[in-house]
Parts: structure tokens; C-alpha cells; sequence
């Protein structure tokens, strides 16, 4: 089958067209894989490392020529071609999931032998790791951290950790911890103070073999 934006021919009779809902369903599908884009969280501030709110996959969407053609052509299709497009866009999303490999909660950390304490140093993000080398390290407060996280996670591997912290450094270095622990973490305004909250990404919570703590300290 041919790709979107290129003439099918048809025959027979023809279907009438899908409903609104599926239309947008499966294209509101299509078109954030056009939007997907590789690479890392945008740089983020001292005082607030959550991540600035995605806009509207259809807001962007639809200030893009490109999307808008897409979407065009799609809607001046006859009913058959708009199912045929739509079959063919359920068959490619089901074989690029394939393509990706585990996904989210799939967790494949024990078997790989390259989660070692130097990997996980180096996702954290490069900002906080010059703060690491270049400021004195409270390491009492950073431990603290640290087993409060693995005392939480371990427990409860699902659940999200909050934490009112209205010291900027301390946020940074819990969200340092995050990041080398796989976790996510972020930051918010909440009656006047700031709240941290820290999620587990997999299923399980598998800390790594050498904390943060014990790592800085090795290459001290």
C-alpha cells in the first residue's frame, strides 16, 4: 500500500466516510509521529527543572504546511481510501512499536551490562554533573536522599515521592539522584513553596550497584 499523500487507485463501491472521532483518532496518531523528535529535555533553570508543558499536538499541527497537507489530502479522500489510509496507519504504528523494542516498564536492566556506575553518572544532565564536580557536595544530605529513595522505591515501585524542598541546591541535588537512579523527578509551585515529585519509569525499582554518593566519592 501506498504511503499518505499519494493517489490509491480504487473501484468497486464506495464506503461511507469514517466517523470524526476515528479520523482523529488515527490522525492525531500519525501525526505526532511526524512531530517526534530525538534528543533530551530543553535546557531547564536553577530554580525549577520541570520540563515547560508540550503544546497541543493539533496547535502545532496545524501551523505546519507540511501536517496540513497531510491532513488535507486525507479528508478529500473517498470513504475507501480514508480506511485504506487508516488500516495502513494502525499496520505501521503496531510495526514501528515492534521496530522500538521495550518500551516504558519494560524493563531489560538486569541483562544489560552496560548499566555500570559510569552510565548512569552520565545521564544525568551535563549541567547538574558540572555541579557535581565543581561544588563541595554536602554528602550527608545527599545520602539522606538517596535512602530515602531506595527505602521508598523499594516498597512501593509505583508510587510517586513528594517532597516540599524550598533550597534550590538541595532540589538539584535530588534531582541529580533521580537522574542517576532512572527516576523521574520535577518540580512545582505549591502555595507558595516548591514541591518535588519523583516517579519510577519501569515497573520495578532496580537501583544501581554503586549510588551516586559512593560514585562521586570514588572520583574524588
Amino acid at each position: 500500500m501506498q504511503r499518505p499523500g499519494v493517489s490509491m487507485e480504487t473501484g468497486g463501491p464506495q464506503m461511507p466516510p469514517p466517523s470524526p472521532e476515528t479520523i482523529c483518532f488515527h490522525l492525531a496518531q500519525y501525526l505526532l509521529t511526524l512531530l517526534e523528535t530525538d534528543g533530551g529535555t530543553a535546557g531547564l533553570d536553577d530554580g525549577d527543572l520541570a520540563p515547560p508543558a508540550a503544546p497541543g499536538i493539533f496547535a502545532e499541527a496545524c501551523s505546519n504546511e507540511t501536517y496540513m497537507e497531510v491532513w488535507n489530502d486525507f479528508m478529500n479522500r473517498s470513504g475507501e481510501e480514508q480506511e485504506r489510509v487508516l488500516r495502513y496507519l494502525e499496520d505501521e504504528g503496531k510495526s514501528k512499536t515492534r521496530r522500538r523494542g521495550p518500551g516504558r516498564g519494560e524493563d531489560r536492566r538486569r541483562e544489560d551490562p552496560a548499566y555500570t556506575p559510569r552510565d548512569c553518572f552520565q545521564r544525568i544532565s551535563r549541567r547538574l554533573r558540572a555541579v557535581l564536580k565543581r561544588s563541595r557536595i554536602p554528602m550527608e544530605t545527599l545520602e539522606t536522599w538517596e535512602e530515602r529513595l531506595l527505602t521508598f522505591f523499594s516498597v512501593s515501585p509505583q508510587a510517586v515521592y513528594t517532597a516540599m524542598l524550598d533550597n534550590s541546591f538541595e532540589r538539584l541535588l535530588l534531582h541529580a539522584i533521580c537522574q542517576y537512579m532512572d527516576l523521574i523527578s520535577a518540580s512545582a509551585d505549591l502555595e507558595g513553596k516548591r514541591q518535588m515529585k519523583v516517579s519510577n519509569r519501569h515497573l520495578d525499582f532496580l537501583p544501581p550497584g554503586l549510588l551516586l554518593s559512593a560514585y562521586l566519592e570514588q572520583r574524588s
